[in-house]
């Protein structure tokens, strides 16, 4: 592909688009690379100082979408809500053969972006990877990594892959915030979303599958369990509905190679002592109360006003203190085990969020990759390739 510009970051002037902006900018010192900022003011974009091409426009413009499109190899794009704004990038991404990559986790949107490009984006080549930062790159990519170290260890993949999450901290932008408050306004609305949500293929390739190919049960955790490989308690994670989903819809993507009986789950961990335990009994009831709000659209109105509004995020204070880690406990049919480690010393949802997102689009803009077009996982868009720029980031993706 021959275009001006390797790479247009659409939405820079935005909380998590300034992050990304400056990840680039220090990419840019490195290794070579023609990148130019996009957004709706003139001014804001002037005023981040970057000293590269300005693209003035509307993520509602289709026009003005199909014009950023045209002009570069990859579109990384930050502005959301999607399903409010992110449709007509995709769109001129698919038909333009350009690559694409977001930080979205809206599952409902996926589906529908999945259904209307998957096939315009595999005729023309583009390669189009929502879920290019926190959610849900260490799940995506670190399962596949895990994946390849156990074959790599015992000749064959693990059956059952458990992400826990573990020790985090970060905080979290209104962007985020407005992102899950239309989500469950939408589910609110719309039985068939519902549906969705609680499908457990919800993003694969065929939601529905002949019965001779019917996929193992998967349901989301609700309660507290003992991880005995770990030692600790585990408890339902926020993001697993969104995580779990990206990594099935990738697996069967890349034709199964794990098995069509391959389990994936996600958890979050507490400490296995009393403390541990109470504090997994705090986790669940908060999240039970926490979903029970989401479903009353009274109380739903007043958390999303006491929410802070997109554009504003977490300080630099808290960003320098965050961290994660995930460990995917992959297990085998015959005892065979593998502990592997993902992880950073940044904030998960904005440091990290910023390396993750920035590094896939550089990927797609300038590594030879032999995926093919289509809406894609970052695992099968990317695999290998995007784990290495990662790690020389500064991520730790090994077995412990």
């Amino acid at each position: 592909m021959t275009r001006e510009l390797d790479i247009v970051l659409f939405g820079a002037t935005g909380f998590t688009g300034r992050l990304v902006a400056a990840y680039l900018a220090g990419a840019a010192r490195r290794e070579p690379l023609r990148w130019a900022i996009a957004g709706r003011s003139h001014a804001k974009l002037t005023a981040l100082g970057l000293g590269v091409p300005i693209i003035v426009a509307d993520a509602l413009d289709t026009a003005a979408m199909r014009a950023l499109a045209q002009r570069t190899t990859c579109a990384c794009t930050t502005v959301g809500p999607f399903a409010r704004y992110g449709s007509e990038l995709v769109a001129a991404c698919a038909a333009a053969g350009t690559h694409y990559c977001d930080l979205t986790g809206e599952v409902p949107w996926m589906r529908r972006m999945i259904d209307a490009h998957h096939d315009r984006a595999r005729s023309t080549g583009a390669r189009i990877v929502h879920t290019c930062g926190f959610d849900s790159i260490p799940s995506d990519l670190g399962c596949w990594a895990a994946q390849q170290a156990f074959i790599a260890r015992f000749g064959g993949p693990a059956r059952k892959v458990t992400a826990v999450f573990g020790e985090l901290s970060g905080g979290l932008s209104g962007g985020t915030f407005a992102s899950a408050f239309d989500i469950a306004r939408e589910g609110d609305r719309d039985p068939a979303v519902r549906k969705l949500l609680a499908n457990p293929y919800a993003l694969d390739p065929l939601i529905s599958y002949p019965a001779a190919e019917a996929r193992p049960p998967a349901p989301d955790e609700t309660s507290i369990h003992w991880q005995p490989v770990l030692g600790m308690f585990t408890v339902p994670f926020v993001m697993a509905p969104v995580n779990t989903r990206v990594v099935r819809r990738g697996h069967a993507l890349a034709g199964f190679p794990w098995g069509k009986d391959f389990a994936y789950r996600e958890v979050m961990s507490t400490p296995g002592s009393l403390r541990g335990a109470a504090l997994a009994a705090g986790i669940t009831a908060g999240l039970g109360a926490l979903a029970l709000a989401l479903g009353q659209p009274w109380l739903l109105d007043r958390l999303a006003r006491r929410a802070p509004p997109p554009g504003e995020g977490p300080s630099a204070d808290v960003r320098a203190r965050g961290h994660w880690i995930v460990r995917l406990v992959a297990e085998g049919d015959s005892g065979e085990r593998l502990v592997y480690l993902a992880s950073d010393r940044a904030d998960p949802g904005y440091g990290s969020t910023a390396k993750m997102l920035g590094e896939a689009a550089l990927c797609l803009a300038r590594d030879p990759l032999s995926s093919p077009g289509g809406v894609l996982t970052p695992s099968v868009a990317m695999a290998q390739p995007l784990l290495d720029r990662l790690r020389r980031a500064g991520l730790t993706f090994a077995p412990a």
